[in-house]
């Protein structure tokens, strides 16, 4: 019996990640090295594949955003 296939994981660089999500680049730059104490709150989980090469997987693009969800009974 072979083994199952390993799905591909897929990332995103920061513009792309950005575009994805709705938001600018520089935004997602800034919640990225701001952090959680930032009042823009802290930005999706991402991976430094080199001190100049950032990425985002888009499962933790879409992580990130179900975590941000309301319900419109439920929004401040």
């Amino acid at each position: 019996m072979s083994p199952l296939p390993i799905p591909p994981r897929r990332a995103l660089r920061t513009t792309d990640a950005a575009r994805y999500l709705g938001i600018s680049p520089s935004l997602l730059r800034k919640m990225r090295l701001r952090g959680p104490a930032d009042p823009l709150g802290s930005g999706p989980a991402y991976i430094r594949l080199s001190p100049s090469l950032i990425v985002y997987e888009i499962s933790a693009l879409d992580a990130w955003l179900d975590a941000r969800s309301l319900r419109a009974d439920t929004a401040a």
